[in-house]
C-alpha cells in the first residue's frame, strides 16, 4: 500500500479572515469573534470562518489548546437576525440554510462540535453570550467569565428551537429551563455559584485568567489532554436519533411563519404577533 503523507504546514492556517481574528502564540490558539458592530452575531460567512479555525486548531500539532472570546462588549449575540430577515424579505433562505447552496450546513456549522476538534478550549466570556453564543461557550471545557457578563438562550423569543438538549446537558436543569423557556439571564455570580463557569473576574483580567488555564494545560501531555477531551465529548454525546429529531424540529420551526414574523419584528423593534404556524 502506498504511504501517503499529510504533513501540516503553517501556511495552511487561515489568514484571510474578515469576521474572526485568529492568532497563535506558543502552543495556544486565540479565536476572537470579530463583528462588534452587531455584538458578534454570526451569519453564514462568520460560521464558515469559525469552522476553518476549529479545523486548523485540530490539524496544527504545535497547538495544544484554544481560547475563544469576542471583540468589543459582547461574547456573541447569537445568529444575525437582521441578516436572516434580509433574505427572508426576498423570499429566500440564508446560504447556510438553503439546500441548493454550496454553503449549506443547517445551523451554520460554526460551533466547535461541528468540526472534529479534540483539543481543549477555554471560553473567555467577555460579555453576554446568547443563542449560538452560549452554545459555543458551553462546548468549551473551561470557562472564565467577566463579572458583568451574562448567559442566555433567546431562541424561543425569535421563534427558534436552538439546542435545548445541549443546554439541559451542561446546565442545572432549573437553570436550563429558566433560560430556554423564560429567556432569563444567568449572571456571572449565578453562573459561578452553579458551577457553570470556573472563574469570574473583572473584564480587564479575563484573557490573563484564561491564559492561566492554558498554561496549565500546555504543561501536560498533549496526547493525554486530547484523549481527555475525546472522552469528555463522548460522555456528553447524544444518540443519533435525538440529534436527528432536534435538527429536524429546529428546521421545521425555523422555517415557520412565526420565525419570519419574529425576524421582521426584531428589525422593526416591536413584539412579534405569533400565529402558531
Amino acid at each position: 500500500m502506498a504511504d501517503y503523507s499529510s504533513d501540516y504546514d503553517q501556511s495552511m492556517a487561515p489568514d484571510d479572515l474578515k469576521y474572526v481574528i485568529y492568532e497563535k502564540k506558543d502552543h495556544v490558539a486565540y479565536v476572537t469573534l470579530n463583528r462588534p458592530e452587531v455584538r458578534n452575531a454570526l451569519h453564514t460567512w462568520a460560521y464558515q470562518e469559525l469552522r476553518r479555525c476549529w479545523t486548523d486548531i485540530q490539524l496544527d500539532p504545535n497547538i495544544y489548546c484554544g481560547i475563544v472570546t469576542g471583540a468589543g462588549q459582547a461574547f456573541c449575540a447569537g445568529r444575525d437576525i437582521k441578516f436572516l430577515a434580509e433574505y427572508q424579505s426576498k423570499g429566500l433562505r440564508t446560504p447556510h440554510e438553503d439546500p441548493t447552496s454550496p454553503h449549506y450546513q443547517w445551523g451554520g456549522g460554526g460551533q466547535p462540535q461541528d468540526s472534529i476538534l479534540n483539543k481543549p478550549l477555554i471560553a473567555a466570556i467577555n460579555g453576554f453570550a446568547v443563542g449560538v453564543g452560549i452554545s459555543i461557550a458551553l462546548q468549551c471545557q473551561l470557562r472564565v467569565m467577566a463579572d458583568d457578563a451574562w448567559l442566555g438562550d433567546q431562541h424561543t423569543a425569535v421563534g427558534r428551537l436552538g439546542n435545548p438538549h445541549e443546554i439541559y446537558c451542561e446546565l442545572p436543569r432549573t437553570a436550563a429551563a429558566f433560560i430556554t423557556l423564560c429567556n432569563g439571564r444567568i449572571t456571572a455570580e449565578d453562573a459561578y455559584r452553579q458551577a457553570i463557569v470556573n472563574k469570574v473576574v473583572p473584564r480587564q483580567d479575563l484573557i490573563a485568567s484564561a491564559e492561566e488555564y492554558a498554561h496549565l494545560i500546555c504543561r501536560n501531555s498533549p496526547l493525554a489532554t486530547q484523549g481527555v477531551v475525546r472522552v469528555y465529548n463522548l460522555v456528553k454525546d447524544f444518540s443519533p436519533a435525538l440529534k436527528a429529531f432536534a435538527a429536524d424540529l429546529d428546521r421545521q420551526i425555523g422555517e415557520s411563519d412565526d420565525m419570519a414574523e419574529a425576524a421582521a419584528a426584531f428589525v422593526e423593534k416591536r413584539r412579534p404577533h405569533w400565529k402558531m404556524k
